[in-house]
């Protein structure tokens, strides 16, 4: 009888285990500069003349850690300052392009970096990238929390969205989502 107890509790026990731990690694060890000062500089390499790509990045894995599983087996990816995104680049289309230019060139549309925010952590769910010859800027975008990360080719930010931005930015990103599977799809 108290084998049978034991068994029943170590079975409640694996029951409420915590999400599989999916390894994500993070290639960016330094925290990118919040300093504000920085934001001009760094919007200098959103080139109006310049090809304008989209990625898209993978579940989150504190959110949908089983779900980022899945995508890693499933699909290619690629990773950009730290954070994996779908390999395949997807290109806006002529005015989705010029009014992300112009949302990432104007500096109304970021603000002071506030601080670590509730949910669940910094993670990129775009990523639109900006080149015109060798140099490249690309902006990493938290949706659920409007933070933005910057990197140019003199230097990097890590800043917030203004909420209108972050609303109109929402609306011309939202139908770009291609690769990355609805959060509770089975398979």
């Amino acid at each position: 009888m108290h084998r049978r107890w034991l068994m029943l509790t170590a079975a409640l026990f694996a029951g409420c285990a915590q999400a599989p731990n999916v390894g994500v690694e993070h290639e960016q060890t330094k925290p990118i500069s919040t300093d504000f000062g920085r934001l001009a500089t760094v919007l200098e390499g959103i080139s109006k003349s310049g090809n304008v790509l989209i990625y898209e990045g993978l579940p989150s894995e504190f959110w949908e850690p089983q779900l980022l599983e899945r995508e890693l087996n499933r699909k290619k990816t690629i990773g950009l300052h730290g954070y994996l995104f779908y390999d395949e680049a997807l290109t806006p289309r002529g005015y989705d392009a010029e009014q992300l230019t112009a949302m990432f060139s104007a500096k109304g549309s970021f603000k002071r970096y506030r601080g670590q925010k509730a949910c669940g952590g910094y993670h990129p769910d775009y990523c639109v990238a900006w080149k015109t010859g060798d140099a490249e800027t690309r902006a990493l975008i938290c949706m659920e929390c409007g933070e933005v990360k910057i990197f140019g080719p003199r230097t990097e930010l890590h800043c917030d969205l203004v909420p209108e931005a972050g609303e109109r930015l929402a609306q011309r990103l939202g139908p770009y989502r291609k690769n990355r599977p609805p959060e509770d799809s089975g398979g």
